[in-house]
């Protein structure tokens, strides 16, 4: 049973999409002014992770992720740079998309609408919102006027006092301060499409609804995002969509993600204490930063230094470390190996168990390091393995991986002359007594040969060092 924690009702709810068996499923995506930082890295890889999980139990998911392509922001920077709002737009949208490709993320999206592609819809939600006395319109700007949708906060959680103080938008004319954009009247410089209330562009949370309305219908099961979207964003497409169709709720569960935070401070392109994407894939492989991420439950928030990361590099190491060594211990013959195949059956059902409790990805990972472990004692023990249950381990560090994103990369099968791999054991074994003196001569002994040994929790890891 996968249980959820749904911020709408603020409890972990069972997860029952709409329709059995199949799951629609939004995400807020990126605006596309500028290159993609770690903190929307964080975002996506959550939700990523999110999808396998629902299609690795058995759902058929429809996954959607917006691409913002016209916003204050992006006009602003289009302006400055003496580009069209779709040149920029487009040149982002493409570094974007190669930014998720690199992280393996890009491929389980099954659609990226792009907010210019939905201009009819949006015209058309915001007549039907007028038409219902939520939206009022003031000299070419519609507004959406907060007061006539009573549930307003119910996403939030904010009191009406709070709301007062958020001066979104500030414009005398508003009915209420906090009342929100929904269509912006033509202003020099700036891309327009024609309305029934002149010539403008559509706020920024009425393309969200627009569009899932368009893709989904009235209802859907999940949307994801952030958790500074709560409010104001998801709060007014709440508002919007309710209001428009009648029905409710818009959306069954709402999963926020916590944010990553920079020196105590969120990271945000506003602030300017972003780390690219694209320059931190220099130093590190994509598995590293997936490695990174699912350390942390995808509700909690992340502090980011140069250490963290760097130990779920060597968390990573360890894992294909040890995958390596099983590769290179299996042997054709039978080995009396029932407690490690127990232990793999254990593993798939504690990692599902963890998954399904709100996508628990740190204990999930724990499960995997648990088997690790004893995968490697089982080849201290025995100094082999079978093929057959060798490549059982492996397979089940594949398969767990995938949800996660990592342990994909192939393993080559290298093995080293018996009389070399003799003397490792041999090495170990006076190790392991305290001998260090003796295990240090057969160190140099074997450094001597080509081999470099390197000590680690999970057992000796070996490299050539020359031919």
């Amino acid at each position: 049973m996968l249980k959820v924690y749904n911020t709408l009702t603020r409890k972990k709810e069972e997860f029952v999409p709409l329709e059995k068996g199949k799951v629609k499923m939004f995400v807020c995506g990126q605006t596309v002014y500028d290159d993609a930082h770690l903190g929307h890295a964080k975002t996506y890889i959550n939700f990523d992770v999110i999808v396998r999980w629902l299609r690795y139990l058995g759902f058929n998911v429809f996954y959607a992720q917006n691409i913002t392509d016209i916003d204050d922001k992006i006009i602003k920077r289009s302006n400055e740079r003496g580009m069209t709002f779709k040149e920029l737009a487009e040149f982002y949208t493409k570094r974007f998309f190669e930014d998720m490709e690199a992280l393996e993320v890009k491929q389980n999206v099954d659609l990226f609408p792009r907010s210019s592609e939905y201009i009819p819809q949006i015209i058309e939600q915001i007549k039907t919102l007028i038409d219902k006395g939520y939206a009022y319109v003031v000299e070419g700007d519609v507004y959406y006027d907060v007061d006539k949708f009573k549930d307003y906060t119910k996403l939030s959680r904010m009191t009406i006092d709070d709301l007062t103080k958020h001066r979104i938008e500030p414009d005398p004319r508003k009915r209420n301060t906090y009342d929100f954009s929904l269509w912006k009247a033509a202003k020099p410089n700036e891309p327009s499409w024609d309305s029934p209330w002149g010539k403008g562009r559509p706020g920024w949370h009425i393309e969200d609804t627009a569009m899932t309305v368009s893709i989904f219908g009235p209802q859907y099961d999940l949307h994801g995002g952030a958790s500074e979207l709560i409010f104001p964003h998801h709060t007014n497409e709440i508002a919007q969509a309710e209001a428009a169709t009648g029905k409710k709720p818009f959306v069954k569960y709402w999963l926020h993600g916590g944010v990553l935070n920079i020196r105590g401070e969120k990271m945000s392109k506003s602030l300017k204490n972003f780390v690219k994407i694209r320059e931190v894939l220099k130093d590190y492989e994509p598995e590293v930063l997936r490695m990174f991420y699912v350390s942390t439950h995808y509700r909690a928030q992340i502090d980011l230094d140069e250490e963290t990361i760097k130990q779920a590099k060597e968390k990573l190491v360890a894992f294909y470390n040890i995958i390596n060594r099983i590769n290179n211990s299996m042997k054709d013959e039978k080995i009396n190996d029932e407690k490690l195949m127990k232990a793999i059956e254990e593993t798939k059902t504690k990692f599902t168990n963890a998954m399904n409790d709100d996508f628990n990805t740190p204990l999930a990972l724990s499960v995997l390091f648990e088997l690790a472990k004893e995968a490697n004692k089982f080849v201290d023990e025995n100094d082999k393995i079978s093929k057959k249950t060798g490549e059982k381990v492996i397979s089940t560090f594949k398969e767990l991986g995938y949800v996660i994103g990592v342990l994909q990369k192939e393993v080559k099968k290298e093995s080293l002359p018996k009389e070399i791999m003799d003397l490792i054991i041999r090495r170990e074994g006076y190790r392991k007594r305290g001998d260090f003196a003796a295990a240090d001569k057969l160190r140099k002994e074997l450094v001597d040969m080509g081999i470099l040994i390197e000590d680690s929790p999970e057992g000796p890891r070996w490299k050539k060092i020359k031919d």
